[in-house]
């Protein structure tokens, strides 16, 4: 289930969204490699194996400016073969990596997008009252320094989905202008080749990123992580989120 809230960290404050219409939507889901990794969740689990994607496009983000978060729980998911000979539809193995995260384009998104993604996490939820249990995957906070690619790979990396998108804007760098928690977030700015494709797809891939790639991740958990999306400047001002502004307020001693 998709969770939407606007997170007001504790050095951010955003202005909420008045909306003149219908902000645009991009389409969400994950695709995990099956590497058979034995390495820790978060630590580098590797490059071979299948990938499969995960639900999906099962789930929606609005282009709103709010944070919001998505969960996908990898035992009851509804796997598809992507890539790899081993990919099966079918869940090998425990151990894995989150290979991307997929943005399909519904058509009515523009040319030109800003996502904001923080707070990774393999979450155990088991029955009953305890509550459930997070592992850190990538939060982009230091030693994670800002301006560099940590985790992501810049978005016309991947072969699978660089003909859908335009040459530039093309960065996937850690900021410290934006956060869900703390005081920094992966920025990932890109432009759609032909914003009515509905079939065009960006796949935000992990493989061997210079920092922090490949993260291993519990095929018997969840994965969550958020999201912050808005369109290009021009068409936050037409749909009247020209007041969504990140203001760093500075705590006293």
């Amino acid at each position: 289930m998709r969770h939407v809230t606007v997170s007001f960290a504790s050095t951010l404050v955003m202005a909420a969204p008045i909306l003149a219409g219908p902000a645009p939507t991009l389409q969400v889901s994950i695709g995990i490699r099956e590497t058979m990794t034995t390495m820790p969740i978060g630590a580098n689990g590797g490059t071979t194996g299948g990938i499969e994607f995960v639900d999906l496009d099962s789930q929606t983000l609005v282009l709103d400016g709010t944070w919001q978060q998505f969960s996908f729980d990898i035992p009851t998911a509804t796997l598809t073969a992507f890539a790899g000979a081993t990919a099966n539809g079918m869940l090998d193995g425990t151990m894995g990596t989150l290979e991307h995260i997929r943005f399909r384009n519904n058509g009515n998104s523009p040319g030109t997008i800003t996502l904001w993604i923080d707070d990774i996490n393999n979450v155990f939820d088991p029955p009953g009252p305890p509550p459930p249990v997070e592992t850190l995957i990538q939060n982009f906070e230091p030693p994670a320094m800002v301006g560099t690619e940590v985790t992501f790979q810049e978005p016309r990396f991947s072969g699978s989905t660089s003909a859908f998108l335009a040459m530039l804007p093309n960065t996937s760098l850690v900021t410290d202008t934006v956060a869900n928690t703390g005081v920094q977030s992966d920025q990932v700015d890109f432009a759609w080749l032909n914003p009515a494709d509905t079939a065009a797809w960006l796949r935000l891939t992990t493989f061997q990123t210079p920092n922090a790639p490949n993260p291993a991740i519990d095929f018997g958990q969840a994965v969550s992580f958020w999201v912050r999306g808005v369109p290009e400047p021009t068409t936050l001002a037409l749909l009247g989120i020209g007041g969504l502004l990140a203001i760093r307020r500075r705590r006293s001693a």
